[in-house]
C-alpha cells in the first residue's frame, strides 16, 4: 500500500512539473509575441512617419523643379501682359510632334495655334536632326531647320526639343545639353538677327506608354537646358509650370493624351497661353528684310519608326484629330491689366468747302 500510495505521488510530482514547464513555454511564447508584434508596431509608424516626411520633401521639389529661378540671369522669361496672336504670328516654331500638333489642332477661336508659315517640326524629331534633317519644303528644294531660318527671317524662335533625346543609355543631361547648344548655335550663324528662345521638354504624365521617360529625367534635363540658356545669352521659357499637375510633378491628367506624351488640344491651348503671357519684347534686330521663296511648308512625317519605342508611329501620332480647345479655364494666368489708351484729341470741325465761284458773264463786244 505505501509503494503504491510512493508511486502515485511520484507521478503527481512529475505531471506538476510538466504542467509547470508548459506554462513557462507559454509565457515565453506570449513574450515573444508581444515582443514582435511591439517591434512591428514601431516599424510601421516609423516608416509612416518617414513616408510622409519623404511625400513632403518630394512635394516640395515638385513645386520647386516647376517653378525655376531665374537666378537674377534674366534668362528665364517671366509673365507679361498677353502679347495676342501678333506676337506668335511673328514667330518662328521649330519642334518635333508637339509643334506639328500646333498646326493640326484648334484654339478656341477656331483657327489652328500655328500655321505652316511659321512652323517648322517633324514627329519624333530630336535635337541632333535640326542640321542633319532636310524637312521645310521650298520651291527650290527641301532644306533643313537652320538653313530655312535664314530665308525666313524670323524676328524670334521658339524651339521646343528634347522628348525624343529621352531614355538613351549613357547620355547625361549635360551630353544632352551640348548637343543642344551646338545645333542651335547653328540656326544662330545662319540668321544672327532672331531672338533664341528655348522651351522647356513638356512633362510626361504619371501613365505613359513609355517606360524609358522619367519625369525626374525631364526635370534634369530642363535645369541643364536653363544653364545652357544663361551660358549662351538664350532666353528660356518654363512652358513646363503651365503644364505640370503641382501635385504630382506629372502632366496634368486633362492635358494629356493617353500615351503619356502628347498634348490633347487643352494642353496645346494652355501652352500656347504662356508663350503668348511670357513674351518676349525687344527691338527688332532684323535689316530689311528678303523676299522669302516659295513655301511649301514642313515634311512632318519623316521618320516612321519611333524612337521612344522602337514601334512604327500611330496614325493617329502622325494625322491627329484636329479638336477645338476649351475655354480658358479660371486657374491660369490672368493677364496684367494694360494701361488705358490714351483719348484721342476731338477732331476739330471741317471747314466748310467754299462757295464756286460764279463765272463771269462774257462782256458785249
Amino acid at each position: 500500500m505505501i509503494s503504491m500510495f510512493m508511486n502515485a505521488n511520484k507521478k503527481t510530482r512529475k505531471l506538476r512539473s510538466s504542467v509547470r514547464i508548459l506554462l513557462l513555454l507559454g509565457v515565453c511564447a506570449c513574450l515573444v509575441c508581444f515582443g514582435l508584434a511591439g517591434w512591428h508596431g514601431w516599424r510601421y509608424f516609423h516608416r509612416r512617419d518617414n513616408t510622409d516626411a519623404q511625400k513632403a520633401e518630394h512635394a516640395a521639389d515638385i513645386r520647386d523643379s516647376i517653378a525655376i529661378q531665374e537666378n537674377g540671369s534674366g534668362t528665364v522669361l517671366k509673365a507679361t501682359p498677353d502679347a495676342g496672336q501678333a506676337y506668335t504670328d511673328e514667330t518662328l516654331f521649330l519642334g518635333d510632334s508637339n509643334t506639328v500638333r500646333f498646326m493640326t489642332f484648334l484654339d478656341t477661336d477656331g483657327h489652328t495655334f500655328t500655321t505652316a508659315d511659321n512652323t517648322i517640326a517633324v514627329v519624333g524629331m530630336g535635337v541632333d536632326g535640326i542640321t542633319s534633317v532636310p524637312c521645310e519644303q521650298f520651291g527650290f528644294g527641301t532644306v533643313s531647320m537652320d538653313l530655312a531660318v535664314s530665308y525666313l527671317q524670323p524676328r524670334r524662335i521658339i524651339m521646343t526639343f528634347g522628348t525624343n533625346n529621352l531614355g538613351a543609355p549613357d547620355v547625361t543631361a549635360e551630353d544632352f545639353a551640348a548637343d543642344y547648344a551646338r545645333q542651335i548655335t547653328a540656326v544662330e550663324e545662319a540668321y544672327p538677327y532672331a531672338d533664341i528662345i528655348i522651351n522647356s521638354i513638356p512633362p510626361c504624365g504619371k501613365y505613359s506608354h513609355y517606360p524609358i521617360i522619367t519625369i525626374e529625367e525631364i526635370r534634369e534635363f530642363n535645369e541643364a537646358i536653363l544653364k545652357m540658356c544663361e551660358e549662351n545669352e538664350w532666353y528660356f521659357l518654363n512652358s513646363f509650370e503651365a503644364l505640370a499637375d503641382r501635385f504630382t510633378g506629372y502632366a496634368k491628367e486633362a492635358y494629356i493624351e493617353a500615351d503619356g506624351i502628347h498634348f490633347n488640344a487643352d494642353g496645346l491651348a494652355a501652352m500656347h497661353r504662356y508663350i503668348r503671357t511670357h513674351a518676349l519684347n525687344t527691338e527688332d534686330r532684323r535689316p530689311a528684310l528678303e523676299p522669302v521663296p516659295y513655301l511649301i511648308g514642313p515634311v512632318t512625317e519623316i521618320y516612321t519608326v519611333d524612337p521612344l519605342s522602337n514601334q512604327e508611329f500611330s496614325e493617329e501620332v502622325l494625322n491627329p484629330h484636329a479638336q477645338q480647345a476649351e475655354e480658358t479655364p479660371a486657374e491660369q494666368y490672368v493677364p496684367q491689366e494694360q494701361p488705358p489708351a490714351e483719348e484721342p484729341a476731338a477732331e476739330e470741325p471741317a471747314a466748310e468747302p467754299a462757295a464756286p465761284e460764279t463765272p463771269e458773264e462774257p462782256q458785249n463786244p
